[in-house]
Formats: C-alpha cells, structure tokens, sequence
C-alpha cells in the first residue's frame, strides 16, 4: 500500500481529528477489511462480524496511528488481532449444531454444486492449516495479488521474511492440498480408477 491509496488521505483527515474523515475512512477499507477478515479467519469465522469488530476498533483506536502512511499497517494488526479473537471463539461453534446455509445455485446442476463446495472446502483445510504468519502472507501477495513490498508494509516485516513465508507456505499449502487427495497439477483423484 502506498500513499496513493484513497483511504491514505481520509487517514490524515482523521488523523487531524475530522469525524466526517473517519466514516469515509470506514468505508474506503471496509471491501478490503472485509476480504482480510473473510481470507484470514476461513469458513469457521463470520467474517461479515469480524469485518465489522475491526471498523469499530479502527473507529475508537485510530487516533493512536501516528502517521497516515502506517494506517494500513495499523489496520492490518488490528484485523490480525480481531480474526484471532473471532477464531477462538468459533472452537466452541464447531461443536455446536447450527443452521446449513449453503443452497444449490440455480445455474448449476447439484453434482456441479458438490463439486465446487468440496474444492472450497479443501482449500480452506489448507489454509487453515498453514500457521497465522504463513497464511497471511499467502493471502495478501496470492489471494489479494500485492507486491512482496506491499506486503511486508502491511505486516510491518522486512521484504525477505515475506519472500521466504510465502515460499514455505505454498510449499506447505501444496503439501496439504495433495494430502487431501488433489495432485500437483490440481485434477482431482479418481479413486477406484
């Protein structure tokens, strides 16, 4: 992230004690906060809740940001800290019946559908497996396609700690997508074949 993000200049508004400055702020990164949370926290987070835990943080908190160039850093920790929080909390929902909410897509037929949610769901394994500093790494420079120097920004980390996390956890992340039974080359296993 540099400078010429839209929400750095709503930081140095709000950073001057403007109110207006900090709903604009919210809303410049709420779609990025968002996908941080949804990414970060996998399927066992509500990242809709958690999204919303970390712009009421940034709301009370960002007064303590000493620069509008460190916000996104900033912002950053905090949604590491808030997804942490929210994945604790959701061991005790695993044991916890609730409602199933995923429904068919009315474009697809239900093999399709099956299909497209056990890809999801390996994937998710594999993330969730990846320890917290691996996986965000893997997120922000694969998933959210940022630079290894946007990255290290962001996770306040030298550019070299990003390159060799993110080179262990694609190992590691391949290493868990094959131990589910997808090859390197991602077709699915065909057992009894």
């Amino acid at each position: 992230m540099t400078a010429t993000h839209p929400g750095i200049g709503y930081a140095r508004a709000a950073l001057a004690g403007d109110d207006a400055a900090i709903d604009a702020l919210a809303k410049a990164w709420l779609p990025t906060v968002y996908a941080w949370c949804h990414r970060l926290g996998g399927p066992g987070v509500d990242a809709e809740g958690a999204a919303h835990d970390v712009l009421m943080v940034m709301c009370r908190k960002v007064q303590s940001v000493r620069t509008p160039e460190q916000f996104p850093s900033w912002l950053f920790g905090a949604c590491r800290r808030v997804v942490a929080n929210h994945r604790r909390k959701a061991w005790l929902r695993r044991w916890v019946p609730g409602p199933i909410g995923d429904r068919p897509h009315p474009d697809r037929g239900p093999e399709r559908s099956a299909q497209a949610r056990q890809a999801a769901d390996i994937v998710w394994k594999a993330l969730d497996a990846l320890p917290a500093g691996q996986r965000e790494v893997l997120v922000l420079c694969e998933l959210e396609e940022r630079s290894g120097s946007e990255a290290a920004e962001i996770l306040g980390v030298p550019l070299g700690t990003v390159k060799s996390r993110l080179r262990v956890a694609k190992q590691a992340f391949r290493a868990a997508v094959e131990a589910q039974g997808v090859p390197a080359d991602g077709t699915p296993a065909v057992e009894g074949f």
